[in-house]
């Protein structure tokens, strides 16, 4: 953003001089205050906390030299002025999780390197309160009397400049209750009488609460200095407003173990009527009262719908295959960070590529249906350790059936080629171990699995380079598993039999929204994916206390799956692609029933309707649930003498249990995409970023440009850079040893 476009105040905060500054800070209705070094450099202020200095005034203190850096005065003089100060690392990423709403306001980053100034603009006073030496830093809402250090003042003690953080205008807000009562809650309490809980029953009616709703009731109380009395916490009463003076004297009391709170005002208090104060959704930790749940990695997926609003034959009851219960106990254990959905796909990845197109169903729909699936791994950066999931599949995939791993692609055409059997052009300069593994793959060419550790960046290259144009067609293609695929290239013509290709792929939240486009959601790539986030229960399990090596049994039985099922044939040019088996399936109608329940729920005249990006994903999950009873039932297949897999209803049971679990992480994500969160700060700020590098042209910019003029901080920038190469956005260059950017539209002549 030029700044002849930047908000006022943004404009003021970057004045080159103080003096500069202090005027532009006054043609805003702020009240100026010169100071040396934090403090005032007036004998009195008393006046300016009434009435605002003139620009005579403040030409005065800057002849005298008393403008060493600059303060604004809070409260009723600077038009209502109210201001957050957090001293601390921790304050800030507190503040923003509790208050996302109040984000998006001019923000600035202390010269002190940690402590931020948020600024509002309050119709309604608070008084003015602070906690000091609290566990996340000194918090203290400046309203009335009080003042901050503005940019571009210096710190008097690391000689740091106060910058502008978020250059947004100073968001306008009725009150800021809330938010003082955050900081409230931090200060001491002055020493009560013994508080003695209540001789009351839990209420009748309760049910059986989940009991993550009440961890998540607990930790927000403890968070706001209630204190743990035996299975009680105690602290002020959520209703104040019915007590004569506020409850000064904690009257409040709620029960971890049956989830209830008691006030000796308000009486008896609900848990769904205590999430309402406190602003917690029993949805977002999975619905007010507890669903039957299998509490092993066997089993970690949960009915995510009330009973009444349930699809067909759901069932949480089920049994997972040994092979993926096996898998899931090591992974789970080896990868004790990573959520365990991104195991459990990671392990369903691995039985479709040792499948491949060996295996289908003859839908009563007309079409054939084969075992292929296209899974993406979606979660913050570091934290969810989504990358293990990813090295743990390609370690047992290399040591069961490295054959069935098909390079990355570069290209559509030299992708068509690999696809069609094609060796590499470098093929008589590879060892005899890479020659053996290509020759073998050959028949299975266009049936293999795909590993793409950083997803987005396909669909960033997919939407935005020229030289990808037909990729998109080519994997939506793949993914229905088509007889024939031919297309003529400058090699000559490749042609693409027996396809079922699938893939594994891994991305952040942030990365994923800033390389697709609304046209992928409709055009069909995007919905092919099973788009899988952590579960709402995530929850690190313990780490091993020594390294488990790849269970020799895993590789075993993964080889004889792959094994056991048609092999290629001999011809007079060659291995033939393999045969397939018809499943003998027994459950049609289940997963007929579950389609039209889908289908239903895509109707206009829903009470609430979908959004339009789900309903293709809708329309397909009944196919992902039967491909994955496919594998199901190979799976136990391998221990029968039967000649083809049989889909019991068993298999479709837990297959659609998981389905519907996928069909939830679907609806995760785009809140994420959505929400006024993390997820959509980084984007903007991504954004920003793209946009100031496709302004400089072909001829690119540098990462000291980018966050001088951005206002980032050197590491923030280029973690946003790297998220934008990822994404295939943009390309980096060297000049000289800087670290330079170029748009991606700009590179090889594209504009």
């Amino acid at each position: 953003m030029t700044s002849e476009h930047q908000p006022p105040i943004v404009r003021a905060a970057q004045a080159v001089t103080l003096i500069e500054a202090a005027s532009a800070y006054a043609a805003l209705g702020l009240s100026i205050l010169p100071l040396s070094g934090k403090r005032p450099a007036l004998t009195s202020w008393t006046a300016f906390q009434q009435t605002a200095a003139t620009p005579e005034v403040i030409r005065g203190w800057s002849s005298a030299g008393l403008i060493q850096n600059i303060g604004l005065i809070c409260g009723a003089v600077s038009g209502n002025l109210v201001v957050l100060d957090l001293d601390g690392a921790a304050g800030y990423p507190a503040f923003a999780a509790t208050f996302p709403h109040l984000r998006e306001t001019f923000t600035v980053a202390t010269g002190g390197g940690v402590g931020r100034h948020v600024y509002f603009y309050a119709d309604r006073l608070p008084s003015s309160v602070k906690a000091m030496g609290t566990p996340i830093g000194h918090l203290e809402l400046c309203a009335e009397g009080r003042q901050v250090v503005a940019p571009p003042s210096m710190h008097p003690i690391t000689g740091s400049a106060y910058r502008v953080e978020l250059p947004l205008d100073i968001l306008r807000v009725a009150h800021l209750d809330d938010l003082a009562s955050w900081i409230e809650a931090f200060k001491p309490r002055e020493a009560m009488p013994e508080w003695k809980p209540p001789h009351v029953s839990a209420p009748a009616g309760q049910g059986n609460l989940n009991p993550r709703l009440i961890d998540a009731i607990r930790d927000d109380l403890l968070s706001r200095a209630f204190k743990p009395h035996g299975e009680w916490l105690h602290g002020r009463c959520l209703h104040p407003e019915r007590h004569t003076h506020g409850d000064r004297n904690p009257s409040f009391g709620f029960n971890t173990a049956s989830g209830y709170g008691h006030c000796y005002v308000c009486g008896t208090l609900l848990a769904k009527d205590i999430c309402a104060m406190l602003g917690i959704d029993p949805a977002s930790v999975g619905g007010l009262f507890e669903k039957p749940v299998i509490a092993s990695a066997r089993s970690i997926i949960r009915q995510p719908a009330p009973p009444s609003d349930a699809p067909p034959t759901t069932s949480t009851n089920y049994k997972l295959p040994n092979w993926l219960a096996q898998y899931l106990d090591w992974a789970g254990a080896t990868g004790n960070q990573t959520p365990l959905v991104f195991h459990q796909a990671a392990g369903l990845w691995l039985l479709a590529t040792a499948v491949g197109r060996r295996l289908y169903g003859e839908a009563p729909w007309g079409v054939k249906l084969y075992p292929n699936l296209y899974l993406m791994l979606i979660a913050g950066t570091t934290f969810y350790r989504k990358s293990t999931a990813y090295k743990l599949a390609e370690q047992v995939a290399r040591a069961a059936i490295p054959h069935m791993l098909m390079p990355t692609p570069g290209s559509p055409e030299r992708f068509q080629e690999a696809l069609a059997g094609r060796m590499p052009g470098n093929f008589d300069k590879l060892g005899r171990e890479q020659q053996e593994r290509l020759t073998k793959a050959q028949p299975f060419a266009a049936q293999r699995g795909l590993l793409k550790d950083e997803v987005a960046g396909l669909f960033g290259a997919i939407n935005r380079k020229d030289y990808m144009v037909g990729m998109k067609d080519l994997l939506m293609e793949l993914y229905d598993c088509p007889d024939y695929v031919d297309k003529d290239t400058q090699t000559g013509l490749n042609i693409v039999q027996n396809a079922a290709l699938s893939i594994l792929g891994v991305t952040t939240p942030s990365s994923l929204s800033s390389a697709v486009s609304g046209g992928d959601w409709d055009n069909g790539l995007l919905i092919r994916f099973a788009l899988l986030t952590p579960e709402p229960d995530y929850a690190e399990r313990p780490a091993s206390v020594s390294y488990r090596d790849l269970p020799q049994p895993l590789i075993d039985d993964l080889r004889r799956l792959h094994d056991r099922l048609p092999q290629p044939e001999p011809s007079e040019f060659g291995l033939t692609a393999p045969g397939a088996l018809r499943l003998d399936v027994q459950c049609w109608s289940e997963c007929q029933q579950y389609g039209d329940w889908l289908r239903r729920k895509c109707a206009p005249g829903e009470d609430s309707e979908l959004d339009d990006r789900l309903k293709g994903i809708y329309g397909r999950m009944h196919v992902q649930a039967f491909k994955l009873a496919s594998l199901f039932a190979a799976l136990d297949w391998l221990d029968t003498d039967d000649p083809a897999p049989t889909i019991t209803a068993d298999h479709w049971s837990a297959a659609q249990a998981i389905a519907e679990e996928w069909r939830m992480s679907a609806h995760r994500l785009l809140e994420q995409f959505d929400r006024s969160g993390e997820a959509v700060l980084e984007k903007r700020q991504q954004d920003r970023l793209l946009y100031a590098i496709r302004q400089a042209g072909a001829g690119g910019v540098g990462l000291r440009d980018l966050y001088r003029n951005l206002n980032f901080s050197a590491k923030q920038a280029r973690k946003l850079a790297s998220d934008l190469m990822r994404a295939g956005l943009i390309e980096e260059r060297r000049m000289e040893r800087a670290e330079w950017f170029v748009a991606i539209e700009h590179i090889d002549g594209q504009v």
